[in-house]
């Protein structure tokens, strides 16, 4: 099983960025036609060609390489699939920022933001939309791909099911989020809904590769198992990053609305249950412990307090630590798995490392996108 090279990743990268500016182009162009306002076709356009690392359609192409699946398949088939995995991530993720209330995304205005000036007061609803036509077209490479029709069909029931997981797993959070008494939300709880959250769009990429190299549905069903706490960890680590990144904008005294928003401060803001606020909580005693509590069941209080009582909690060390367990976790049941064929163990650990390197802003192989994107070579 040779693993990818750097230069393989790179060129898979740009097959996949080019599919999705032609796609951005033509069906997502074709099916916004009608709109009088071409500001919804570009809100949208921007989820598919914005600068990214592509986790899952990286993801998918790793393991479906490492897997040996693309014997049977051709090159254009393996990034036809990798671009519906990303078409229905940046649809989740429109829908994320109306959710939220976030302006920024990477640097640029999120849909609805995007949206104000043609629509006004309905820009949220406009935006809504605009990613319902993202998820509607999401599932279109992969039926139109040269594979055989019944492992297509396979592949786009596992595609289907795992949207609406994701869509359930979403509710989830908002309820976890709602409970009025702070201190009853275990960590096990959000590390549960956590799984449900990304994790069933992460475990897909994995299981599209596994199914395409033939796997049966035990195998696919002991590897999702297993990646369970890889994809908790990724949104231990997502979060974890939201905070670290506002506690640093508030440490350099820039309290604006736009410094504010590119921190992504919607976590905190809204008081929503993540792995970072409920170590605070278990963490700190006394009167601290008290004022945030308070915090979590709706009182006033200074962002800059609120960070420095999570400071205070050691909420980062912890929150790394735990990140690395998880991770190691699912690289653990994986290699320790007897019913999982040993070349199969191999190839998805070697997957398992590549995603953590691609999500660790450290690492050499999470930068590798730049050079799958020389307009951002240029503009730098």
């Amino acid at each position: 099983m040779p693993l990818p090279s750097d230069e393989d990743l790179i060129r898979w990268q740009q097959q996949l960025e080019q599919s999705l500016a032609r796609f951005a182009d033509t069906d997502l162009r074709q099916a916004t036609a009608r709109i009088s306002h071409p500001a919804v076709h570009d809100a949208a356009a921007a989820y598919l060609i914005r600068p990214s690392k592509r986790l899952l359609g990286m993801a998918f192409l790793h393991a479906a390489h490492t897997l040996s699946a693309d014997a049977d398949a051709a090159p254009e088939d393996l990034t036809a699939i990798a671009t519906a995995l990303e078409i229905r991530h940046g649809a989740i993720l429109l829908h994320d920022d109306i959710v939220d209330g976030d302006t920024v995304r990477g640097g640029h205005p999120t849909a609805h933001r995007a949206l104000a000036h043609s629509f006004g007061a309905e820009a949220r609803s406009a935006a809504l939309f605009a990613g319902d036509i993202l998820a509607g077209l999401a599932p279109l490479p992969l039926l139109r791909s040269g594979l055989p029709d019944p492992l297509r069909v396979r592949l786009t029931d596992l595609f289907q099911h795992t949207t609406a997981l994701v869509a359930a797993g979403q509710t989830e959070q908002l309820d976890l989020d709602t409970r009025k008494d702070a201190l009853e939300v275990t960590e096990a709880d959000i590390l549960r809904v956590h799984g449900g959250q990304f994790g069933p769009y992460l475990l897909c990429s994995l299981q599209l590769a596994a199914a395409l190299a033939g796997l049966d549905h035990s195998d696919i069903d002991r590897i999702t198992r297993a990646g369970l706490p890889l994809c908790q960890g990724f949104q231990v680590q997502n979060d974890l990053a939201g905070y670290t990144e506002l506690a640093r904008v508030l440490s350099n005294g820039d309290t604006t609305e736009g410094a504010l928003t590119l921190a992504n401060t919607s976590d905190l803001a809204r008081r929503r249950r993540t792995v970072p606020a409920r170590t605070a909580l278990s963490k700190l005693t006394g009167p601290d412990r008290d004022r945030l509590v308070d915090y979590f069941t709706g009182a006033e209080m200074d962002l800059i307090d609120v960070c420095a009582l999570m400071e205070k909690a050691e909420v980062t060390a912890y929150c790394a630590s735990l990140v690395n367990d998880l991770h190691a976790h699912t690289r653990d049941r994986i290699t320790a798995d007897p019913g999982l064929p040993a070349p199969v163990r191999t190839a998805l650990s070697a997957t398992c490392t590549y995603m953590t390197a691609l999500y660790d802003p450290a690492s050499p192989t999470s930068r590798l996108y730049l050079n799958a994107r020389p307009d951002l070579q240029l503009a730098s």
